[in-house]
């Protein structure tokens, strides 16, 4: 199971999905795609109230962090060899440390996901994470910085910029307390879905059911524009979804107490 399993997570399981504005009248066009953003499927979030206990499978991300990557560490020595990292080295002591560790600064670190264990060549999941303790996108601290970084990264491992989906799930649509953005590949009927969709008269944002979809020149302020739409209060009850815009820029899809990974190949099976 992936650290943040959007099919077992649960997001308000009672919750309808929110209808598009009558005033733009915009449906997604995409029958099966639809369905997919008001998928409230699972049990209960598992952090809550867990971030404090190292022991606590919700830390799991930053036991990585804080015993594995930011330890000391010599360069020659495998990060596989420490117990925190075993899952997602899919249990090999001998994997390359440039299998699991795809990419890190000072602030941020890609490891991969461990849903990656198993899977064929060309399905790819993996985790931007700050290497500071911050539990999520509900998090004051939550760092801009972490998207272009993620960015960065994913593109050496999906060539075809389009195929990009960042993701990073609400407050109650996640298994983790450690702040993480998924690194994977569109769902090719949202590729579609979002390449279909046109700015609205105003020319600043779209709505569809269950969703948002602002546009971005950049990917320097996405939480800060999350939260000027939504609110700072609310953006924690929001997943978001950063995809290649047709022309020119990017989108960010709001989901409200859903996951936006259901846009996305995050399984390979």
């Amino acid at each position: 199971m992936p650290y943040d399993d959007a099919s077992r997570v649960s997001s308000d399981r009672g919750r309808p999905c929110a209808q598009g504005s009558r005033r733009t009248r915009r449906r997604w066009p995409s029958a099966l795609l639809a369905p997919a953003l008001c998928l409230l499927v699972g049990a209960p979030a598992a952090h809550a109230g867990l971030v404090s206990d190292p022991a606590s499978p919700a830390n799991a991300l930053w036991n990585i962090i804080a015993s594995c990557v930011d330890a000391p560490h010599d360069a020659a020595a495998s990060y596989c060899a420490c117990p925190a990292f075993t899952r997602s080295c899919c249990g090999d002591p001998k994997t390359p440390n440039a299998d699991v560790v795809w990419g890190e600064t000072q602030d941020f670190v890609v490891i991969r996901d461990l849903s990656m264990c198993g899977c064929e060549a060309g399905f790819v999941a993996g985790l931007a994470i700050p290497r500071s303790r911050i539990t999520g996108i509900e998090d004051p601290a939550r760092p801009d910085g972490i998207w272009p970084f993620a960015w960065d990264v994913a593109r050496r491992h999906i060539a075809d910029e389009t195929e990009i989906g960042l993701v990073i799930n609400p407050d109650d649509a996640r298994t983790q307390n450690q702040m993480h953005v998924h690194l994977l590949r569109l769902d090719r009927g949202a590729r579609a879905l979002l390449d279909s969709l046109e700015p609205t008269s105003d020319g600043t944002w779209l709505r569809a059911p269950a969703a948002l979809v602002l546009p971005l020149p950049d990917l320097d302020h996405v939480f800060a524009t999350a939260a000027d739409r939504v609110g700072a209060d609310a953006i924690g009850t929001h997943g978001i979804l950063v995809a290649r815009a047709k022309r020119a820029g990017y989108l960010a899809v709001l989901t409200d107490r859903s996951s936006p990974q259901v846009l996305t190949r995050s399984h390979c099976r």
